[in-house]
């Protein structure tokens, strides 16, 4: 039987559809002639006697693998046709390549069978309803498997002997260019400033993101570059890129191959997906350590994941560095189990660990309050390090000192380059003909464009010079050496100063309970394997304190005619202190007047025949958002009242409320994210010094910055010696 026998009237009467596929996108782009002829099958499909308007070409599947099973749209469509009985033959160069995997290729050849379809190649008609071409079929698809399956082989064996020598890259990392087998660094003393500097910063931060923050306060920006292209881009510092240098083994001096791998699975909705997933180090395919130059050493690049991989959220070694106030964050270790311990936060904090314990299984193993704890545990570390006091202050400042030489050092390669891409402009602008204006203006255009960088790096290296700190006298070193208790708890420093000044000499401190002599027991590990052990009792009787009686009558009297923000400020302007000694704020007035049931401040008749408005009407009347609104009402900001508990919120508009939502920011006011910055805090602890009354908050409606600003004083951020006299350089 010949093969136009088997086109009958019935094949004619439904659809022919014309598959046109080439594997990669660079088959799509180069060789055109193979997709040329793919197009052309529509002629035969009219010689063999098909309309046109019957004829349909389906090419979806462009620069898709057809040995890929399950991701292919196009083939998906076609599948589908035949299996409803509409198309009467699939047209292609070869049938076997229609699907290069044995599972989506017998699939097509069982509905072909069962829908009596014919699959067409070139001057060859095969009918899988027929048993002769359907064991052809079966044949030829099977040995289109095995060649993709050669060639894939041969290529990645390819690859793999080439990333055994060391020599494959597919990717050059930014600090690097090729020098021919190996790596070595870019020869712009700016990338190789930029890459060192993030490193610089970690050491000093611990944490990716605090070296962001560090690069972006000191204005470094970070070099980039597009895969296959050799031009370098300055951009800001993102997480991405500091994470990306980090965390690169070239960076050591290592080469490596095989760090992720490509795993097919199956997905809720039966579909096949490809993920990529990241590799154990010991699983790496390839690594050959001191392949080329590296800016850091093997060593210290093993240690930068150790602790890039503390830092990751829920990990077992307590996580990066935080703001809070538990000392022992992240290096207290239980000693019944030898777990990690986690903090807990409350009107002080705990140490807790998060195992069961043998005798309860509903109760944690261990908790301890950490407040003694820490005041044991940091005297102890200020005892260690006072006798070397001021050479560990000389040296604080010798190292910030380099900082900002780097920094100033970076900057001055920016001038550079900006001078260079400047006059590389005005050179090219002289040489262009005067005539040819088409040519000259964009010129002209791009020389002006780099005066004006040039200007702006020039600007920003003058300013960093201005603000550099002086160095200070020895006198002034011998006595900020000597009062190391004093800067231990001065506000300057932060809790999160603290934490890396005390793990840089304690590896962790153990803790567990003696219940038989009720005693808390302290091992303190020393890096370099000293150990230190201390006892505390388990409870310690509380201290008893009472208000001053003057302090809470003034409070009552006060209570009749101010809030409590008011009241907290006549307080302070008289020199009064809390039991504990602290200022008052509109959080310890609250306290204050709950212990002595002194009755809150009610506003005044005007206030009082204020309208009570919904949420949704006081946004309105605020001209603002209700998600806003309600955001101030949950965090304590705005008061709002409740008939009963699921009762919709009911605002009382008054003119105090009218004037925290305003237009403009007023004088002194500064952006949430500014504030954040010059606090030195995260913007919860902002939102929570908000609720306390120790920061007044303005809403801003308008303006491209708008939403939360906070009052923030000179008082709240002082520099690092001024605590101790003016500096007069």
């Amino acid at each position: 039987m010949n093969a136009g026998e088997k086109v009958s009237t019935r094949h004619l009467e439904r659809r022919a559809l014309i598959y046109v596929r080439q594997s990669t996108p660079g088959q799509v782009v180069s060789n055109r002639e193979s997709a040329n002829r793919q197009y052309a099958l529509a002629n035969d499909a009219r010689a063999l006697g098909w309309r046109d308007a019957l004829i349909e070409t389906i090419d979806a599947d462009q620069g898709r693998s057809g040995s890929q099973a399950g991701e292919r749209k196009g083939f998906a469509r076609l599948l589908d046709e035949v299996a409803h009985g509409r198309v009467g033959a699939v047209f292609g160069l070869e049938v076997s390549r229609l699907a290069r995997n044995s599972v989506e290729w017998f699939q097509l050849l069982d509905w072909c069978r069962m829908t009596d379809t014919l699959l067409v190649e070139g001057e060859q008609i095969y009918a899988p309803a027929r048993h002769d071409d359907s064991l052809v079929l079966g044949i030829k698809g099977t040995l289109s498997e095995a060649e993709a399956f050669l060639i894939r082989e041969r290529l990645q064996g390819g690859i793999r002997n080439k990333a055994s020598r060391g020599e494959l890259y597919h990717h050059i990392p930014v600090g690097y260019v090729r020098g021919g087998s190996s790596l070595r660094k870019d020869p712009d003393r700016q990338v190789q400033n930029a890459v060192e500097m993030v490193f610089c910063r970690f050491r000093e931060h611990g944490s990716a993101r605090q070296t962001i923050q560090a690069l972006r306060d000191a204005g470094v920006r970070l070099p980039s570059r597009r895969r296959h292209s050799d031009k370098v881009e300055w951009v800001e510092p993102t997480y991405e890129r500091v994470r990306s240098i980090l965390s690169n083994p070239a960076m050591g001096g290592a080469y490596a191959y095989g760090r992720q791998r490509t795993e097919r699975i199956v997905d809720d909705d039966s579909q096949v997906r490809r993920i990529i997933r990241r590799v154990a180090r010991e699983d790496w395919q390839v690594l050959l350590k001191d392949r080329h130059e590296g800016y850091v050493s093997w060593p210290a690049w093993l240690e930068i994941q150790g602790r890039l991989q503390a830092n990751a959220s829920g990990s077992e070694m307590g996580g990066a560095i935080r703001e809070g106030k538990a000392l022992l964050q992240g290096c207290a270790v239980c000693g019944h189990c030898g777990r990690s311990m986690r903090v807990a936060y409350g009107k002080a904090w705990s140490y807790v660990c998060a195992s069961k314990s043998a005798e309860h299984e509903h109760r944690p193993c261990m908790t301890v309050g950490g407040k003694r704890i820490d005041a044991l545990v940091a005297g102890k570390f200020l005892e260690a390090v006072s006798a070397s006091g001021i050479e560990a202050a000389a040296r604080a400042f010798e190292q910030q000192q380099q900082h900002e030489q780097a920094a100033l050092h970076t900057l001055q390669l920016e001038v550079e380059r900006c001078t260079y891409e400047a006059s590389l402009a005005q050179r090219r602008y002289r040489k262009v003909d005067p005539d040819n204006r088409l040519v000259a203006s964009t010129l002209e255009r791009d020389w002006n464009d780099a005066l004006e960088a040039l200007a702006a790096a020039r600007e920003t290296l003058e300013q960093a010079r201005r603000e550099r700190p002086a160095m200070p006298s020895l006198e002034r070193l011998n006595a900020l050496g000597a009062r190391l208790s004093c800067l231990w708890e001065a506000r300057v420093v932060t809790a999160r100063d603290r934490k890396r000044l005390f793990s840089c000499l304690v590896e962790e401190v153990v803790l567990w309970r003696d219940s038989e002599e009720k005693m808390i027991r302290i091992l303190v590990r020393w890096h370099g394997g000293a150990t230190d052990e201390y006892e505390l009792p388990s409870h310690q009787a509380p201290e008893v304190a009472c208000d001053s009686i003057d302090t809470v009558e003034l409070v009552r009297r006060l209570a009749e005619h101010y809030p409590d923000s008011r009241t907290a400020v006549i307080l302070n302007r008289q020199g009064r202190r809390t039991i504990k000694g602290l200022p008052f704020t509109k959080y310890l007035v609250s306290q204050l007047r709950v212990r002595h049931a002194i009755p809150a401040y009610r506003a005044g008749k005007g206030d009082l025949d204020a309208p009570m408005l919904s949420i949704a009407e006081a946004a309105k009347e605020l001209k603002t958002t209700a998600g806003t609104l309600y955001r101030w009402v949950r965090e304590g900001i705005v008061p709002a009242e409740q008939v009963a508990g699921g009762a919709p919120y009911r605002i009382r508009m008054t003119a105090e409320l009218r004037e925290q939502f305003c237009d403009e920011p007023p004088e002194g006011f500064v952006s949430l994210h500014t504030a954040m910055r010059r606090l030195g805090v995260s913007r919860q602890r902002v939102w929570q010094r908000i609720r306390s009354g120790e920061l007044e908050a303005r809403n801003i409606r308008r303006g491209p910055v708008k939403g939360l600003y906070v009052r923030v004083g000179q008082e709240d951020s002082l520099p690092l010696f001024d605590d101790t006299e003016p500096n007069n350089a």
